[in-house]
């Protein structure tokens, strides 16, 4: 099991232009401001906080940053689409600019972006922007752009990007995971750990009920993950089968706790209702939606009546990232291997791997329960349309010698993990 390995995999996952996640954020706490805590960037250590209706508004010039920035994944999207790159410094990382410096300063058009390296398949870690004149432009909203003078004008840099955001400003000059020696991806390591100061709140649920053997160990394993705060809200009973339906509000809901003891909300209703309770009534804003893990593969034509689905996708309109992870048919279902593979996921997503973050859509991964032999590997593959790839509640054959699979129900029958990125 543990030659699984996500994160090449997970770069290829399909995107959907979503592109609002700040400005959603900014917007959850906006909407109470006293039980919702203060998005990073509007709250820096080394700035000033910003007043609610300033923090949804730099949120939404932040969005149009990082949806620009996208467009040009790695270095290669950049020199595609004529940008020239320049050596890598240490603290800014290899410069591609595309156009000279503007008199007026456009959040939704950077001039320059920043790379870990200036490789074709360099990963994307800043954002730049140069400015004429004898006077620091505006800006974004609030007093917090560190503007520097060069020759000519000013420049700006915001680090926005997973893993490469800086929590005490996210206009530093510089990122010191950047360093001499390139780029650092550890989430343990000091300039890591000294630029993310808040923790990853992982909002965690499912459609087996809070009580569950699966989501109780999603939970336990990420709530020893470094840096990493989880919140358990799900159905007070097992939901299986009932797809992203809702009940009528007011939702009614009830403190429990898992299999273990670890505190959680149990919601009287569907997957998707414990989600909705989780954001509308008690004001959780997430950085990250966990499904799961289910007992049971969603695959293909099936995961239209998943409630693990349901409760991810609702999420995923709230311009949440959510995987859901659901494991095999087994007796017993192998959930180690499943909460082996969450990790992997997990530490991928923060260290920037799994896909332009501002164009993520809701990813599905389902993780064989091997009788004989063991998991494969991973591999991204699209969804099934249809069964012709064999059943989708079958039993995975981990001893299989089958390579050509075609689909998610192709991959995993064959004893691979299939990772899947879906629509909300």
């Amino acid at each position: 099991m543990r030659s699984v390995r996500l994160v090449a995999m997970a770069t290829a996952l399909l995107l959907v232009a979503s592109g609002c996640q700040m400005l959603q954020s900014a917007q959850r706490y906006a909407a109470a401001p006293g039980t919702v805590p203060k998005p990073f960037w509007c709250a820096p250590s080394a700035g000033t906080a910003l007043t609610p209706a300033d923090c949804t508004s730099l949120s939404a010039q932040l969005d149009l940053a990082a949806l620009a920035a996208n467009r040009h994944h790695t270095a290669g999207d950049a020199l595609g689409d004529g940008a020239i790159g320049t050596p890598y410094v240490p603290g800014v990382g290899a410069a591609f600019r595309f156009r000279a410096a503007t008199p007026t300063f456009d959040a939704a058009r950077p001039d320059t972006l920043l790379y870990d390296s200036t490789n074709n398949g360099a990963q994307i870690a800043g954002i730049e922007w140069n400015i004429t004149g004898q006077h620091a432009p505006a800006g974004f909203t609030g007093p917090n752009d560190l503007w520097t003078a060069v020759t000519g004008g000013w420049r700006l840099r915001a680090w926005i990007l997973r893993p490469f955001q800086h929590e005490p400003n996210v206009f530093n000059a510089t990122h010191p995971c950047l360093t001499g020696l390139g780029a650092v991806y550890d989430v343990t390591a000091s300039c890591y750990t000294n630029t993310h100061l808040n923790p990853l709140r992982v909002l965690v649920s499912n459609d087996d009920g809070v009580d569950a053997p699966g989501i109780d160990a999603a939970v336990e394993v990420l709530r020893k993950l470094p840096n990493v705060s989880v919140s358990v809200v799900a159905p007070a009973t097992n939901q299986s089968g009932s797809g992203g339906n809702t009940s009528p509000d007011p939702l009614v809901a009830n403190p429990s706790q898992t299999a273990s003891g670890y505190p959680a909300t149990a919601v009287q209703g569907f997957p998707a209702d414990a989600v909705r309770y989780a954001l509308q009534v008690q004001h959780l804003n997430p950085d990250l939606i966990v499904s799961g893990i289910n007992n049971g593969q969603n695959l293909g034509p099936i995961t239209g009546i998943s409630g693990t689905l349901g409760a991810a996708r609702v999420g995923g309109r709230a311009e949440i990232p959510s995987v859901a992870l659901s494991q095999g048919l087994g007796s017993p279902p192998d959930f180690p291997s499943g909460a082996f593979v969450l990790v992997a996921w997990v530490n991928d997503f923060l260290l920037g791997r799994v896909g332009p973050q501002r164009f993520q859509s809701v990813v599905n991964i389902n993780i064989p329960t091997c009788t004989a032999g063991a998991i494969r590997g991973s591999r991204f593959l699209p969804l099934a349309t249809d069964t012709t790839s064999g059943n989708p509640v079958g039993n995975a054959d981990c001893t299989s010698t089958v390579t050509n699979t075609v689909d998610d129900i192709a991959g995993f029958l064959n004893g691979f993990v299939t990772i899947s990125s879906i629509g909300t």
